[in-house]
């Protein structure tokens, strides 16, 4: 049976049992085109070509959809032959309907592919040739590549061709390999994950490149040493706004306009940003510190407002970290899990426009804030005692007060609602710690608290100044 006639046979279904059906189909009937071509752009191909046997209304819909999305997750040899088949009649029909259908433009060519093989790279250059005919503005290519002997793998070279992309705008690529330089002059957003060179090219390809991108604006490289074997790969360029590295490649930017600035798994000892002064957002995820002075980083960036520091599945080698802003406005610290890779000591000072604090991990790193503003602030505890004991509370009470400023909204996150509701004899042994919190919000991972009344007396006995109180979402006072 015609899927389409599978679809009738169930609209007379539904009415047949009452079913209200035809307000949803009122509603998708009365859709302008524009609309409905819009929410089909969403979707991989394979559906949107399915969309034609709705009605006659929809039969030529799809040509107009202006992004083709083709996803290949085959693992044999027949499977890659019928999806070969099927992207090789798609892209002969949009050829076909562009001499009839006035708005049956590509502006938008992605391809994933779970299985790459060297036989089929032929394939691949006729598809991608059909988009620089068309000369989409959005290309995205992502190969998982061939495994040959001995983990030897094959990856796919971009064929030449593609520099003749001259509107294109983003450009993402991941498991391929450059064989030759490339100029966008309107490219925007460039991502590389996992490339690397075709043999005899020089390493300093993507370098040239990225100079010959003047409106290049967002930048992400993942897993691109390979870009920087003998030499650091030098990355240049004045309309550069956001970076992404992930990667322990050696590195020199120079992007005087960058703005946001992302490191993950990098070792500071091979990367130079001296020269990003504007830098306002940065975040340090999983990064190596070593030898390296810990304090240059923040105060080499006058305009720095925005601060993250990620240390929680890595050995950083921090200990200690010291930080001064004018500029800073808020601070993220997520530290270690276990004790050897946790930051012990926190010191932040000489910071007047700081307004938020968030800190994730346990209560034994000392942590010193001073700030002349009321702040709102985050504490995700990650400690798992088995009992609470006295030992527990007392260092618990140490940390916030090492906290010496005004707090106006505080989170705390804890596992158990006994993490904050202290025994009696704990509260004669540390008195009242008098803490300035005006509003408090606590969030437990049982998200059912049997003892809220305790609870709320712990904490108007920690801060007597408390105006309200919410657990679990649910107000108390």
């Amino acid at each position: 049976m015609a899927e389409r006639d599978i679809i009738k046979k169930r609209g007379h279904s539904a009415r047949e049992r009452g079913e209200t059906t035809s307000i949803t189909e009122d509603i998708i009937s009365k859709l302008p085109d524009a609309v409905i071509v819009h929410i089909l752009s969403f979707l991989p191909t394979l559906d949107v070509v399915r969309s034609c046997v709705l009605s006659k209304r929809w039969e030529f819909m799809w040509y107009s959809v202006p992004k083709l999305f083709f996803s290949d997750s085959s693992t044999t040899a027949s499977d890659f032959h019928k999806f070969h088949n099927y992207v090789d009649n798609c892209l002969e029909h949009r050829k076909k309907g562009m001499h009839f259908i006035v708005d049956s433009a590509t502006a938008s060519f992605k391809l994933q592919m779970g299985f790459y093989r060297r036989s089929k790279a032929g394939c691949l250059d006729k598809w991608l040739g059909f988009a620089v005919e068309n000369r989409v503005k959005e290309l995205s290519l992502n190969l998982v590549p061939e495994k040959g002997k001995h983990y030897k793998y094959y990856y796919y070279c971009l064929p030449k061709s593609v520099v003749n992309l001259r509107y294109l705008t983003i450009l993402e690529l991941s498991g391929l390999e450059l064989g030759y330089s490339f100029s966008f002059p309107s490219l925007k957003s460039l991502s590389l994950k996992d490339v690397g060179l075709a043999y005899n090219v020089k390493n300093d390809v993507l370098s040239k490149s990225l100079l010959d991108c003047p409106s290049l604006e967002k930048l992400l490289l993942s897993s691109c040493h390979k870009f920087s074997t003998h030499h650091p790969l030098r990355i240049q360029s004045s309309s550069l706004k956001l970076m992404e590295i992930k990667s322990n490649a050696s590195l020199q930017v120079e992007a005087i306009n960058l703005e946001s600035l992302v490191l993950d798994l990098v070792c500071f000892g091979e990367i130079n940003i001296s020269a990003c002064k504007a830098i306002r957002n940065l975040s340090l995820i999983n990064c190596e510190w070593g030898k390296t002075d810990q304090s240059y980083l923040v105060s080499n960036l006058p305009h720095l407002e925005n601060l993250t520091l990620d240390t929680k599945y890595y050995k950083s080698g921090l200990e200690r970290l010291k930080i001064s802003s004018q500029h800073l406005k808020s601070f993220k610290l997520s530290n270690g899990i276990y004790e050897r890779d946790m930051i012990k000591d926190v010191t932040i000072k000489l910071t007047p426009k700081l307004t938020s604090f968030c800190y994730e991990g346990n209560m034994n790193c000392n942590i010193s804030l001073e700030s002349p503003n009321l702040l709102n602030g985050k504490f995700v505890i990650k400690d798992y005692p088995p009992n609470y004991d006295t030992n527990w509370f007392i260092n618990m009470i140490n940390f916030f007060l090492n906290l010496n400023c005004s707090w106006n909204i505080v989170t705390l996150h804890v596992f158990s609602d006994e993490a904050l509701i202290m025994p009696d004899n704990c509260k004669r042994i540390c008195h009242s710690p008098l803490l300035n919190w005006k509003h408090v919000r606590v969030i437990t991972r049982t998200r059912y608290t049997l003892r809220k009344s305790d609870l709320r007396d712990v904490l108007m006995w920690i801060s007597p100044s408390l105006k309200t109180l919410s657990i679990n979402g649910e107000g108390i006072f």
